[in-house]
Protein backbone atom coordinates (compact mmCIF):
# COMPACT_ATOMS: atom_id res chain seq x y z
CA UNK A 1 0.00 0.00 0.00
CA UNK A 2 1.40 3.34 -0.91
CA UNK A 3 -0.46 5.74 0.11
CA UNK A 4 -2.56 6.13 3.29
CA UNK A 5 -5.32 7.83 2.02
CA UNK A 6 -6.18 4.19 0.96
CA UNK A 7 -6.12 2.32 4.21
CA UNK A 8 -9.57 1.32 5.25
CA UNK A 9 -10.57 0.61 8.86
CA UNK A 10 -11.55 -2.47 10.03
CA UNK A 11 -15.12 -4.14 9.21
CA UNK A 12 -15.85 -0.48 7.06
CA UNK A 13 -16.58 -0.72 3.74
CA UNK A 14 -14.10 1.87 1.00
CA UNK A 15 -15.39 4.66 -0.33
CA UNK A 16 -15.26 4.56 -4.44
CA UNK A 17 -17.11 8.30 -4.87
CA UNK A 18 -15.44 10.44 -7.04
CA UNK A 19 -15.02 14.21 -6.93
CA UNK A 20 -18.28 14.86 -8.88
CA UNK A 21 -19.88 12.03 -6.96
CA UNK A 22 -19.24 13.31 -3.45
CA UNK A 23 -20.61 17.10 -4.77
CA UNK A 24 -23.37 15.37 -6.52
CA UNK A 25 -24.59 14.01 -3.70
CA UNK A 26 -23.92 17.45 -1.76
CA UNK A 27 -26.11 18.84 -4.32
CA UNK A 28 -28.67 16.20 -3.71
CA UNK A 29 -29.12 17.13 -0.49
CA UNK A 30 -29.59 20.42 -0.78
CA UNK A 31 -32.01 20.29 -3.29
CA UNK A 32 -34.13 18.19 -0.99
CA UNK A 33 -34.25 20.85 1.62
CA UNK A 34 -34.92 23.66 -0.92
CA UNK A 35 -37.56 21.56 -2.12
CA UNK A 36 -39.00 21.53 1.07
CA UNK A 37 -38.68 25.09 1.90
CA UNK A 38 -40.46 25.97 -1.37
CA UNK A 39 -43.34 23.30 -1.17
CA UNK A 40 -43.79 24.39 2.28
CA UNK A 41 -43.87 27.91 1.19
CA UNK A 42 -46.32 27.20 -1.34
CA UNK A 43 -48.51 25.15 0.48
CA UNK A 44 -48.72 27.98 3.46
CA UNK A 45 -49.54 30.63 0.54
CA UNK A 46 -52.14 28.34 -1.44
CA UNK A 47 -53.43 26.23 0.85
CA UNK A 48 -52.92 23.46 -1.68
CA UNK A 49 -53.42 19.72 -1.67
CA UNK A 50 -50.05 18.90 0.07
CA UNK A 51 -50.02 15.37 -1.02
CA UNK A 52 -49.73 16.66 -4.47
CA UNK A 53 -46.71 19.23 -4.06
CA UNK A 54 -44.98 16.05 -1.97
CA UNK A 55 -44.99 13.90 -5.04
CA UNK A 56 -44.29 16.52 -7.22
CA UNK A 57 -41.12 17.56 -5.11
CA UNK A 58 -40.06 13.72 -4.37
CA UNK A 59 -40.28 13.26 -8.93
CA UNK A 60 -37.95 16.48 -9.06
CA UNK A 61 -35.49 15.32 -6.20
CA UNK A 62 -35.65 11.98 -7.34
CA UNK A 63 -34.89 12.33 -10.91
CA UNK A 64 -32.02 15.18 -9.97
CA UNK A 65 -30.66 12.73 -7.33
CA UNK A 66 -30.37 9.54 -10.33
CA UNK A 67 -28.94 12.41 -12.91
CA UNK A 68 -31.96 12.32 -15.29
CA UNK A 69 -31.09 15.06 -17.87
CA UNK A 70 -34.28 17.38 -17.60
CA UNK A 71 -33.79 17.41 -13.65
CA UNK A 72 -30.64 19.49 -14.45
CA UNK A 73 -32.43 22.53 -15.56
CA UNK A 74 -35.18 22.24 -12.86
CA UNK A 75 -32.58 21.75 -9.75
CA UNK A 76 -31.18 25.69 -10.95
CA UNK A 77 -34.88 26.72 -11.04
CA UNK A 78 -35.16 25.41 -7.87
CA UNK A 79 -31.69 26.99 -6.05
CA UNK A 80 -32.62 30.11 -8.08
CA UNK A 81 -36.05 30.17 -6.74
CA UNK A 82 -35.04 29.46 -3.05
CA UNK A 83 -32.46 31.95 -3.68
CA UNK A 84 -34.92 34.42 -3.98
CA UNK A 85 -37.34 33.32 -1.56
CA UNK A 86 -34.06 33.38 1.46
CA UNK A 87 -33.29 36.91 0.04
CA UNK A 88 -36.88 38.00 0.70
CA UNK A 89 -36.88 36.74 3.95
CA UNK A 90 -33.43 38.33 4.55
CA UNK A 91 -35.19 41.99 3.91
CA UNK A 92 -38.40 41.42 5.82
CA UNK A 93 -35.84 40.66 8.80
CA UNK A 94 -34.21 43.70 7.63
CA UNK A 95 -36.53 45.79 7.86
CA UNK A 96 -38.50 44.25 11.33
CA UNK A 97 -34.77 44.83 12.45
CA UNK A 98 -34.56 48.11 11.64
CA UNK A 99 -38.14 49.74 12.46
CA UNK A 100 -38.24 47.55 15.68
CA UNK A 101 -34.32 47.64 17.01
CA UNK A 102 -35.40 43.02 17.30
CA UNK A 103 -31.96 41.62 17.35
CA UNK A 104 -33.27 37.74 16.16
CA UNK A 105 -34.67 39.68 13.16
CA UNK A 106 -30.72 40.62 12.69
CA UNK A 107 -29.94 37.28 12.76
CA UNK A 108 -32.37 35.77 10.95
CA UNK A 109 -31.23 38.36 8.41
CA UNK A 110 -28.33 37.08 8.35
CA UNK A 111 -28.75 33.72 8.39
CA UNK A 112 -31.11 33.91 5.16
CA UNK A 113 -28.50 35.98 3.63
CA UNK A 114 -25.90 33.37 4.11
CA UNK A 115 -28.87 31.13 2.42
CA UNK A 116 -29.70 32.99 -0.52
CA UNK A 117 -25.67 33.59 -1.06
CA UNK A 118 -25.05 29.98 -0.57
CA UNK A 119 -27.60 28.53 -3.27
CA UNK A 120 -26.06 31.21 -5.69
CA UNK A 121 -22.60 30.04 -5.31
CA UNK A 122 -24.44 26.09 -6.14
CA UNK A 123 -26.12 27.56 -9.11
CA UNK A 124 -22.77 29.07 -10.41
CA UNK A 125 -21.34 25.43 -9.81
CA UNK A 126 -23.72 24.43 -12.01
CA UNK A 127 -23.66 26.73 -14.67
CA UNK A 128 -19.56 25.42 -15.27
CA UNK A 129 -19.72 23.36 -18.64
CA UNK A 130 -17.56 20.66 -16.71
CA UNK A 131 -20.41 20.31 -14.30
CA UNK A 132 -22.98 19.46 -16.40
CA UNK A 133 -21.33 17.41 -18.38
CA UNK A 134 -20.18 14.94 -15.72
CA UNK A 135 -23.91 15.53 -14.78
CA UNK A 136 -25.39 14.53 -18.05
CA UNK A 137 -22.81 11.39 -18.33
CA UNK A 138 -21.32 10.58 -15.23
CA UNK A 139 -17.79 11.82 -16.35
CA UNK A 140 -15.25 14.79 -16.09
CA UNK A 141 -14.17 15.28 -19.70
CA UNK A 142 -12.03 18.27 -19.80
CA UNK A 143 -9.38 18.81 -22.90
CA UNK A 144 -5.93 17.61 -22.89
CA UNK A 145 -3.49 18.70 -19.81
CA UNK A 146 -0.37 19.71 -20.69
CA UNK A 147 2.57 17.56 -19.22
CA UNK A 148 3.07 19.83 -16.08
CA UNK A 149 -0.88 20.70 -15.68
CA UNK A 150 -3.17 18.92 -12.79
CA UNK A 151 -7.34 19.24 -12.65
CA UNK A 152 -7.37 21.74 -8.90
CA UNK A 153 -10.60 23.05 -7.58
CA UNK A 154 -10.73 26.50 -6.91
CA UNK A 155 -11.10 27.15 -3.21
CA UNK A 156 -13.79 29.70 -3.10
CA UNK A 157 -16.20 28.35 -6.16
CA UNK A 158 -15.37 25.41 -6.53
CA UNK A 159 -14.61 25.58 -10.46
CA UNK A 160 -12.84 22.58 -11.57
CA UNK A 161 -9.34 24.52 -13.02
CA UNK A 162 -6.26 23.26 -15.10
CA UNK A 163 -3.31 24.62 -13.85
CA UNK A 164 0.47 24.41 -13.61
CA UNK A 165 1.37 24.24 -9.94
CA UNK A 166 5.02 25.00 -10.73
CA UNK A 167 3.63 28.82 -12.43
CA UNK A 168 1.25 29.25 -9.55
CA UNK A 169 1.66 32.57 -7.72
CA UNK A 170 -0.50 34.37 -5.22
CA UNK A 171 -1.40 37.23 -7.90
CA UNK A 172 -3.61 34.64 -9.90
CA UNK A 173 -7.38 34.63 -9.64
CA UNK A 174 -10.08 32.14 -10.53
CA UNK A 175 -11.21 32.96 -13.87
CA UNK A 176 -14.93 32.33 -12.41
CA UNK A 177 -15.02 34.24 -9.08
CA UNK A 178 -11.79 36.06 -9.74
CA UNK A 179 -10.61 35.44 -6.26
CA UNK A 180 -7.10 34.65 -5.59
CA UNK A 181 -6.58 31.02 -6.11
CA UNK A 182 -3.32 30.65 -3.71
CA UNK A 183 -4.32 32.53 0.21
CA UNK A 184 -1.95 34.62 1.62
CA UNK A 185 -0.88 32.12 4.29
CA UNK A 186 -0.34 29.80 2.00
CA UNK A 187 1.70 31.89 0.09
CA UNK A 188 3.61 33.16 2.93
CA UNK A 189 4.24 29.47 4.06
CA UNK A 190 6.02 29.10 0.92
CA UNK A 191 7.82 32.44 1.08
CA UNK A 192 5.66 33.49 -1.90
CA UNK A 193 4.04 36.18 -0.28
CA UNK A 194 5.86 39.50 1.25
CA UNK A 195 3.45 41.93 3.78
CA UNK A 196 3.72 45.23 2.54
Amino acid sequence: MQRADEMVAAGSAPIQKGPFQAMHSRHSLLVLVDLAVISYFIYLVTNGHWATQFIIALVIWSSYRSRTPWAYNAAIAILALASLFFAGFAMLNMYSFASQKDVMSLLFAFLMGWASWSSIRHIRIHLHPIYRAAFMDGKLQHAPLHTTEILAGCPNCMAVLAIDPLQLSPNDKCPHCDEPLVSRETAARFGLYSEE
